[in-house]
């Protein structure tokens, strides 16, 4: 390979490569099309596929077709009317909910953790080599993995030489490239030290097991004991993880993919307080969609914004809806309220968006973006038609607090509007203290 198409080949992503030739393949050898495409072959393999293929696999598809044509010189028959038309339909009839990978919550976390922990001692103790190296890599890439956020195919691209540690405070892990990094910039990804569950511990055990000083963090291990100079295929990081999770106890391992460990710590990091915006910057996602695809409106908090909303009836005394049996007695189980509950102020929000100029069209999803990100966890009610005027029920723990918590929303409402190329003006107003924020 000569220098230049070295450096070609280095502009984008091995998965991206990868799946592209899977795609033409498809197209060439299962559907038996010829390249280049017709718009009307383009739609006819769409439609013969609409049934069996998700709609992102088929968008896959179509945007592999599309770069097939721009390299050869070829007009692009994937942006026709048809084929959009074609697209459209299948949405419609083929309509279903995406389906995610189960986030990886805490106590499943430390359940396979504990079984890690235990394997290791035993494959310690059995003097089995190779399966105390599986178990500590797997425990390293495990616990990095979850407390990181990381994709599969950055977990696999970390390398030794570009990890700092830091014992009792944390590593640094520097990427040349990852999904997020569109300029190729490269970033440094840091991770802390924790008391439980520790990625930092995990990390300096498998490295000084395996005695690695520079290569792939995240190598194949065979049944021998030998560890490769190459990393883990990315296609073996899902059978991995669901292999532990069953050897561990798991319920329904397969429902778990490597998704599993990027949505649990956003799960974990919201209900533990980080709002969107530390989220995103730690995890390395740059627009406020991509953040929410990972996060799940977990059915306790969703109930606790109605039980608010029920605070001003009276409480009514419940009668037993069944005879008691002869010799029991009745046991009336009462809510208590909580020690210490949180004053809580009611906001008015005025908000108007506009368009830069005639040819944005963010509108729609910016305003949408700002309730779901910004409003939504505030029991919010609109109080208009037009989505100008919003009530918010703001709990807060000092006058401080709350000033800070409407500035950073003032802040994520305006860097909305912004990403979608529109015009905000907004104030929050609270009556109780004829308090103003803009």
């Amino acid at each position: 390979m000569n220098r230049l198409a070295q450096y070609i080949k280095a502009a984008e992503r091995d998965n991206t490569r990868r799946s592209y030739a899977a795609a033409i393949r498809h197209f060439e050898t299962e559907w038996k099309g010829l390249l280049p495409a017709t718009t009307d072959a383009i739609a006819r393999y769409l439609a013969d596929y609409a049934a069996t293929l998700t709609i992102n696999t088929l968008r896959q598809r179509l945007a592999a077709l599309s770069r097939w044509h721009a390299d050869q010189g070829f007009a692009d028959p994937t942006k026709s009317p048809l084929v959009r038309q074609v697209l459209k339909g299948i949405r419609s009839v083929h309509a279903e909910p995406e389906k995610r990978a189960r986030p990886l919550e805490l106590a499943v976390l430390q359940q396979v953790d504990q079984w890690l922990d235990a394997a290791i001692s035993n494959a310690q103790q059995a003097g089995d080599q190779s399966a105390l190296l599986r178990h500590t890599r797997n425990r390293s890439l495990m616990l990095l993995g979850f407390w990181r956020g990381f994709r599969s195919d950055e977990l696999l691209n970390l390398r030794v030489e570009n990890t700092e540690v830091t014992p009792g405070e944390g590593m640094a892990c520097y990427l040349g490239r990852s999904k997020g990094d569109r300029q190729l910039q490269g970033r440094v990804f840091k991770c802390p030290a924790l008391s439980l569950l520790c990625p930092v511990t995990a990390y300096k055990a498998w490295i000084d097991l395996a005695g690695l000083n520079e290569g792939p963090v995240f190598r194949k291990i065979d049944r021998w004991g030998h560890i490769a100079g190459e990393n883990l295929h990315a296609s073996s990081v899902i059978p991995l993880l669901r292999s532990l999770f069953a050897e561990s106890g798991v319920e329904s391992p397969k429902e778990y993919s490597s998704h599993s460990m990027r949505r649990g710590f956003a799960g974990w990091a919201r209900a533990s307080g980080w709002d969107i915006k530390e989220l995103m910057e730690y995890v390395g996602w740059k627009d406020v969609k991509s953040a929410m695809r990972y996060l799940d409106a977990s059915n306790s908090s969703l109930q606790a914004r109605f039980e608010q909303g029920l605070t001003v009836l009276a409480p009514t005394p419940r009668k037993p809806t069944h005879p008691l049996l002869p010799g029991t007695e009745q046991v009336q189980v009462l809510r208590l309220p909580a020690a210490e509950e949180m004053p809580i102020a009611i906001v008015r929000v005025t908000m108007v968006l506009a368009r830069f100029s005639k040819q944005s069209r963010g509108l729609a999803r910016g305003r949408r973006l700002i309730e779901q990100t910004c409003f939504e966890r505030f029991a919010t009610q609109r109080l208009n038609t037009e989505g100008t005027l919003y009530e918010l029920a703001i709990p807060y723990q000092s006058r401080d607090t709350l000033d800070e918590m409407i500035a950073e929303l003032l802040d994520d409402m305006y860097r909305i509007a912004e990403d979608n190329q529109c015009l905000l003006e907004t104030s929050f107003h609270e009556p109780a203290t004829d308090s103003h924020w803009d």
